[in-house]
């Protein structure tokens, strides 16, 4: 078995791989990269409760450079994030080939081939989940974001933003008329702050809806997309951004332990280098 870790800027997830499939996890919020990546693989330890079982230690994600070679003892290998986020998409999907789309705090957009001996990064975006809790914060004065769903859910982004038929009367080429043309393009007085909140969600996802689309049929992955990480859990995120690839033809597949993708990948990838 290995342990496979991914120190990011707001959590530090964890998980332990046993022939290439997840028997253990953790999450924990990341305060100094160090520290946290020593509590999530403590948590790990204690819930397969036999250290000897463990005998290596995969890091990734943008914490990973301050590891050094050995943590709680056991040795550590340094997985490339983009190569980590790649090989778990795959791995929790099964796929061979797929558009690896991981949203955290930013988003990264990664296609991975050939059970990920090929993995690139196409690009992303610094719209992610820190955009959608940073500009509710400052906007609507709220930070937590189960509060911000149900706001959401009460709100209605057609107080906040225009779309293509209000602008043009109809439907615009592969465009619906029901689809935003401008976000934020309508705001004013009458709009709560419930409506703001559905607004901040609808232009987050969308962008990264987009993009998502955008990938997917430049690399014709347009039915091997793979959404991963903490924020698609939400239901309210997922939706947008599914309706919104939809529109483009592109159909996305959200894998369970998807909020794991980088620490499954890292642990993975050296499972399979070292089985080469």
């Amino acid at each position: 078995m290995i342990a496979g870790l991914d120190i990011g800027a707001s959590t530090t997830k964890g998980v332990i791989l046993d022939d290439l499939i997840v028997v253990h996890r953790c999450s924990v919020q990341t305060e100094k990269a160090v520290s946290s990546a020593s509590k999530a693989l403590q948590d790990l330890l204690v819930k397969i409760g036999d250290k000897n079982a463990i005998n290596l230690v995969a890091v990734s994600g943008g914490g990973s450079r301050k590891i050094g070679d050995t943590l709680l003892g056991l040795p550590v290998k340094k997985v490339d994030e983009i190569q980590a986020i790649g090989q778990g998409g795959l791995l929790l999907t099964n796929k061979r080939n797929g558009l690896v789309v991981s949203i955290g705090t930013g988003t990264a957009i990664v296609t991975a081939y050939e059970g990920g001996t090929v993995v690139s990064h196409v690009g992303g975006t610094g719209v992610g989940g820190g955009t959608l809790l940073g500009l509710s914060k400052r906007i609507l004065g709220v930070d937590d974001f189960s509060v911000l769903e149900d706001m959401v859910l009460r709100g209605n982004p057609n107080n906040v933003d225009l779309t293509v038929a209000d602008i043009v009367g109809g439907a615009v080429g592969i465009v619906p008329g029901e689809a935003t043309a401008s976000n934020f393009g309508r705001l004013n007085g009458v709009a709560t702050e419930d409506d703001v909140a559905a607004g901040v969600f609808n232009m987050v996802c969308q962008v990264i809806g987009v993009l998502t689309g955008m990938a997917a049929k430049a690399y014709r992955l347009e039915d091997d997309v793979i959404l991963v990480g903490r924020l698609v859990r939400s239901k309210v995120v997922s939706g947008i951004i599914d309706k919104t690839i939809k529109l483009l033809g592109v159909r996305a597949r959200i894998p369970r332990d998807c909020e794991f993708c980088t620490a499954v990948g890292a642990a993975g990838y050296v499972l399979l280098a070292n089985q080469a």
